[in-house]
């Protein structure tokens, strides 16, 4: 199709569609001397390009005295054979290329955002030259203030970790804001006349902090800016008039840090710092917008704490004000604060991708991706997070969407002949062309030459006319790069990003895909889902992966491997790849790999419900960690050889969990990633149950998780006698339970804890459904079918919806038929582990019907006042079955009575470790 032209005259603003004879003389009538017509600048052009954006123009070439414009909206224009790849829109150029001017001083200024006060005593303020009728940019140079005080126990307890502070105040001297909404006009406001000196110093500053907040973070906020100016009144209308916001502050303490609003969050506030040197973004705080918030209450979290212990006293006596304020005498509630009124909706799902990778020999990778986008609200432009190590090349999109069934994934990407099969094409090891129109797209690089993540992880796509809710669109999307490095010693290939080497859309669940693999004959492709095809054209070995299931991510591995089949009764087909390079599926290791998938996929089918899903692929990889995506198990290296035979275990059987808990039952936010990690976690510990000695080892398990969680050094595991938990030297690093609840999730791993995010959501999170198990237990047999059942259940209500801490308490609530909000405070919202001080003795009675007496005391310590838990006690005899009895600690001290049929040999206090607690 042949692209159709029009004509915009720049001296007189009018649109030429015939008369351009008769234009172009009245441009001759008001030329300068030289017969030429003077550009406007992009000030005065800004709202022609605007209407034109509105019409669904979107590239614009400039010439001498006329705009030329093509249009690329489908249905009105189309573009030669030849499609060329547009880029970043004129719109994002002009962002980056506009210059600050200075816009007066500010003396004793305030203004909040959110609940974030800010003070400004005196400096110059400068804004970024109005764009598309925006100003989208400000930076201030002066001194000033900026408060925040956190809404809850959470926040409080990770501030007073991070910052040592009961709330955000810092003095700073500088700042940069980025923001779509009216915050240029409201710091108009408080500026005077007077010109600034330092417009200079103020873009300098810009561009250093764009540069950093890509090398770091890898954060863009102009093209996260992009997406509310190309139709903001569309931004607006669903979100209570939220826009995006990100601050880069130069605190006189605590240096650059960050605050970021993003509407398109869940949970849309976030303030931190990065380390650079650790590369690990420090969370200080995050929460809900007031927005989401009933009045009263938004008022109430914006001017401070609820209740002032300096007037009314603490209510924690030994916290005193020398140690910090809790959270108790701040009046602050424990959980995160639940929005009365959520303005976040689900922008668009993805039902089907369909990927296309070429695998060069030396692990670079060529790749094209077609997904089918169903908008949940009106579009302009879409963003898919993407690896940092990809660049792309090209996009385009496309709206004669193909039929869609329900069960299968479909081919999106055209095929290159009808039938659909790959003999016969121009190149079989090259991926499929895309096929779409052009579209502009925006992916920063940033200045590290010889990194590898250099490119912005995002991709923010412009499309070429407004899309309606509900009506379906194909985006294609083409990018290169080094995706797998390929290891010398080994020859083996690891791939560096397990997760985003598909674009992924952050508010899409699952998707169904189908995967398309090119590489030499020589090598292979394990992925998960099913194998529909395989053939080798012109030594270029053709590999198809589909879905029949939805998937949240899918990954692969690649290299030259054995390929074993398993089909047992009761079991789904596995298919295991050894590595040919390498001896991890060795005869023993081969043996003892399949003996642990094969046995924790019957425990678990036992505790959970049967295998979710219809094949099992596992496989080797050279990387130091695990993973496992839907039908997919990567076993590191590691588990063959170089750990002992328990860990090993433990680490296939965590991996294989994983089906059950993350495959099948995912998680909302990375507040609820625990109920991932935690679950496969005491998975892994169950499965050893199975075994003839299996409790020894699994007390092991349970014995090694305790002393990490309380940030007791386990000697044994020093010298290598302990085979579970972390080492001295990593444990020396943690802070334990203090370091946060599960429910900080990522947020744990900081600077100074970079491994409490592993001891606290696997350890901890493994060890609360041990207690949960403990207490529905019939500890003197051993039945724990009343915790299978609960299980069972909530993997059966979760199957096609993520899973929260909510919904797991609920459950955990209806199995126990009474609340059960106050175990959820203590070990899920919570920091707090007690310490147990049993002072008992057995005494010979008479007075009573049995002839022996447990009596004596317990003291709880390091907790609140109201903090409780059965703490079960098991009592064995030589002539009587062993026996356990619960008691309730729920006070500073509690007497303890408990009559005996004979005195026993042994009385172990905290039984299987049914609490996690210090014993003294």
């Amino acid at each position: 199709m042949t692209g159709v032209e029009f004509k915009w005259c720049l001296s007189h603003t009018t649109t030429v569609e015939s008369d351009i004879e008769n234009c172009q003389q009245k441009c001759l009538l008001n030329s300068s001397p030289t017969g030429t017509v003077a550009a406007p600048t992009g000030d005065q052009m800004a709202p022609v390009f605007s209407a034109l954006r509105q019409l669904g123009i979107s590239h614009f070439l400039p010439t001498i005295g006329w705009l030329t414009i093509v249009t690329l909206s489908l249905g009105v224009t189309g573009l030669d054979d030849e499609k060329q790849s547009l880029g970043p829109p004129i719109l994002y150029t002009e962002i980056m290329e506009a210059e600050l001017k200075s816009a007066g001083q500010i003396n004793n200024g305030h203004f909040r955002i959110d609940r974030f006060e800010f003070e400004l005593e005196h400096g110059d303020l400068y804004l970024l030259s109005s764009v598309n009728n925006h100003v989208v940019v400000a930076v201030y140079l002066g001194n000033g203030v900026v408060r925040c005080y956190p809404p809850d126990g959470i926040e409080h307890q990770q501030l007073r970790k991070l910052i040592d502070d009961d709330y955000l105040e810092e003095r700073f001297e500088r700042f940069v804001f980025w923001f779509t909404d009216d915050t240029a006009d409201r710091l108009m406001d408080l500026a005077d006349e007077n010109s600034g000196a330092n417009v200079g110093k103020a873009n300098d500053l810009l561009e250093d902090r764009r540069e950093e907040l890509l090398d770091g973070p890898g954060k863009n906020p102009d093209s996260r800016l992009l997406a509310d100016l190309i139709s903001p009144s569309l931004e607006l209308t669903s979100r209570s008039r939220q826009t995006y916001f990100h601050a880069e502050i130069d605190g006189n303490d605590k240096g650059w840090f960050s605050i970021e609003i993003e509407p398109r969050e869940l949970e849309e506030v976030t303030v931190y710092r990065f380390d650079n040197r650790r590369r690990i973004a420090n969370v200080w705080m995050g929460f809900h917008l007031l927005s989401d918030f009933s009045d009263d209450v938004a008022t109430g979290l914006e001017v401070g704490f609820p209740r002032d212990p300096e007037l009314e006293g603490p209510i924690d006596k030994e916290n005193g004000k020398d140690n910090g304020w809790s959270a108790r005498d701040l009046g602050l509630p424990r959980r995160p604060l639940q929005p009365h009124h959520e303005g976040w909706t689900q922008r668009v799902t993805v039902p089907n991708v369909d990927i296309d990778l070429a695998i060069e020999n030396d692990g670079d990778t060529i790749s094209s991706v077609a997904l089918l986008v169903e908008p949940k609200e009106s579009l302009s432009v879409v963003r898919f997070m993407m690896s940092p190590v990809l660049e792309i090349t090209d996009a385009r999109w496309r709206t004669n969407v193909p039929e869609i069934g329900d069960t299968r994934a479909t081919r999106l990407l055209e095929p290159t002949q009808s039938s659909g099969n790959e003999v016969g094409i121009k190149d079989p090891s090259d991926p499929h062309p895309l096929t779409g129109e052009p579209i502009h797209w925006v992916q920063e690089v940033d200045r590290k030459l010889l990194a590898e993540d250099r490119y912005e992880p995002f991709v923010t796509l412009v499309l070429p006319r407004t899309v309606s809710r509900g009506e379906r669109f194909i985006v294609e999307l083409a990018y290169q790069g080094e995706l797998l490095e390929r290891l010398p010693a080994t020859q083996e290939f690891l791939l560096k990003d397990k997760l985003f080497w598909i674009p992924h859309h952050p508010n899409n669940y699952r998707s169904r895909m189908h995967m398309t693999f090119r590489m030499s004959d020589r090598y292979r492709v394990a992925s998960g889902t099913t194998l529909v095809d395989e053939q080798v054209v012109d030594d270029t070995r053709i590999m198809r992966w589909v879905s029949d299931e939805l998937v949240r991510f899918m990954s692969f591995s690649f290299g030259q491997f054995d390929v074993t089949e398993l089909h047992e009764d009761g079991l789904p087909p596995i298919t295991i790849y050894a590595s040919k390079n390498h001896l991890g599926f060795a005869p023993g290791n081969r043996d003892d790999t399949i003996a642990n998938l094969t046995g924790a996929v019957r425990t678990f089918s036992e505790y959970f419900g049967p295998y979710p899903f219809r094949s099992l692929s596992v496989t080797e990889t050279p990387a130091y960690g695990g993973q496992a995506f839907l039908g997919l198990i990567l076993l590191s290296f590691q588990t063959f050889g170089e750990i002992h035979s328990g860990e090993a275990k433990l680490f296939r059987s965590h991996e294989i969990a994983h089906q059950w808990w993350g495959a099948k039952v995912g998680w909302e936010t990375y507040r609820d990633q625990w109920i991932s990690e935690g679950f496969a976690q005491y998975s892994a510990a169950l499965f050893t149950l199975s075994d003839l000695d299996g409790e020894d080892e699994f007390l092991d398990m349970l014995h090694a998780w305790r002393l990490d969680v309380l940030g007791e050094i386990n000697v044994a595991q020093g010298l290598g006698l302990q085979h579970y938990g972390f080492r001295p030297g990593i444990i020396r690093e943690s802070d334990g339970n203090k370091s946060g609840p599960v429910v900080a999730g990522y947020r744990l791993r900081t600077s100074d804890t970079p491994m409490d995010y592993r001891i606290l959501v696997y350890e901890k999170g493994a060890f609360i459904l041990h207690m949960i198990r403990m207490m529905l237990m019939d500890v003197e047999t051993g039945d724990d079918r009343r915790f299978r059942t609960l299980m069972t259940k909530f993997v059966d209500a979760h199957r096609q919806q993520p899973a929260n801490t909510l919904a797991f308490e609920d459950a955990v609530t209806q199995m126990f038929g009474e609340p059960m909000d106050w175990f959820f405070d203590q070990w899920v919202y919570g920091v707090d582990v007690p310490t147990y001080r049993p002072r008992l003795k057995v005494s010979s009675v008479t007075d009573q019907d049995l002839p022996y007496l447990l009596h004596g005391s317990v003291r709880q310590e390091n907790v609140p006042d109201d903090f409780r838990m059965p703490v079960p006690i098991a009592f064995k005899f030589d002539d009587y079955p062993p026996m356990v009895k619960h008691i309730w600690v729920d006070s500073e001290m509690v007497e303890v009575e408990i009559p005996l049929p004979a005195e026993p040999e042994i009385i172990e206090f905290n039984y299987q470790h049914g609490v996690l607690a210090h014993l003294r």
